[in-house]
């Protein structure tokens, strides 16, 4: 992947506003701490988008896996779509994932188009909970990235349509909103096997 050049400038870019969006709303919160106010997050301009690594490790695990039918929750502006994206052009496959913000949908809608991926790439915005239960299976690959309080509920409702052997990844493991979806994994040996990586930043999983 970063052998294409458009692919390659677009995530640098992405990924310095990234990195400049998280910084400037660090010293917001700073702020308001300061003088005793509660930070109000704006989700609809926030990037809150994985790192270079996780980025890659998406891209190398759908790569390798041969994963063609890819389910992700929570695009916001497309970074992580991207990485997705580059791996299901390579197989032949296609990108379906879904976002509340339409700000954010737009964004990512724009990102895709400057790398070169859009066609692979289908963005239901709306409600995930009602916007991708209308998704076809067999689902080779899921990537949960979206409302932390919603993985549970998203992936209770794809589930059955999860192929035997895909593959499960959550970003923000290790939010404490996260933890009751670790524990169905975790708890389950003979359905999953589990791995946290990234300084538990990660789950993946296998569905066996």
């Amino acid at each position: 992947m970063m052998n294409d050049r458009l692919i390659s400038d677009t995530l640098r870019t992405l990924h310095e506003k990234a990195e400049a969006d998280n910084l400037l709303r660090l010293e917001e919160r700073k702020k308001a701490a300061a003088v005793g106010k509660v930070y109000g997050h704006r989700w609809e301009t926030a990037y809150l988008a994985v790192g270079k690594p996780e980025g890659e490790f998406l891209y190398f695990i759908a790569n390798v896996s041969g994963a063609k039918n890819i389910v992700e929750f929570g695009c916001s502006f497309g970074i992580s779509t991207i990485y997705l994206a580059a791996a299901a052009r390579n197989n032949g496959g296609h990108v379906i994932t879904s976002d509340l913000e339409q700000n954010k949908v737009e964004g990512a809608r724009h990102n895709l188009r400057e790398a070169g991926l859009d066609n692979f790439v289908t963005i239901l915005p709306g409600d995930a909970i009602s916007t991708l239960s209308s998704i076809e299976g067999p689902v080779d690959l899921l990537f949960l990235d979206g409302a932390k309080e919603l993985y549970l509920p998203v992936f209770n409702m794809l589930k059955p349509k999860l192929k035997r052997g895909a593959i499960i990844l959550a970003d923000n493991a290790d939010k404490e909103e996260v933890r009751e979806f670790n524990q169905l994994l975790t708890s389950a040996p003979d359905e999953y096997i589990t791995s946290f990586l990234f300084d538990g930043r990660l789950l993946a999983a296998t569905f066996i």
